[in-house]
């Protein structure tokens, strides 16, 4: 998703722990999204099928390999080295309420 965006969907911005982002507004539209997000949250779903949507999540979200290290890297610098699963969800969540802010 990442290689076809134009300036005009990309929304830049900073958490409040001062972690930088770029991301597609279209993300939130993709249907991979929301299959990536129902298998993460899917009771019946094997451990492995959750991490493989997680990662296809963030791939989807981040746009290559290099984009997800950066991120993990830079919660992990707020957050006393360690990339935290946790404050990793709720940077997100942080970008994505950003996001949705910004489309309204």
């Amino acid at each position: 998703m990442a290689s076809k965006s134009t300036d005009k969907n990309i929304v830049k911005g900073k958490t409040s722990s001062g972690i930088p982002y770029s991301l597609d507004k279209r993300v939130k539209e993709d249907a991979r999204f929301l299959l990536y997000l129902s298998m993460m949250q899917d009771e019946n779903a094997s451990v492995a099928e959750k991490s493989q949507a997680i990662t296809d999540m963030f791939m989807l979200i981040f746009g290559s390999r290099q984009g997800v290290i950066e991120f993990m890297n830079a919660v992990a610098s707020v957050n006393g080295g360690v990339c935290n699963t946790e404050k990793m969800i709720a940077e997100l969540t942080e970008m994505f309420e950003a996001l949705s802010a910004k489309n309204s």
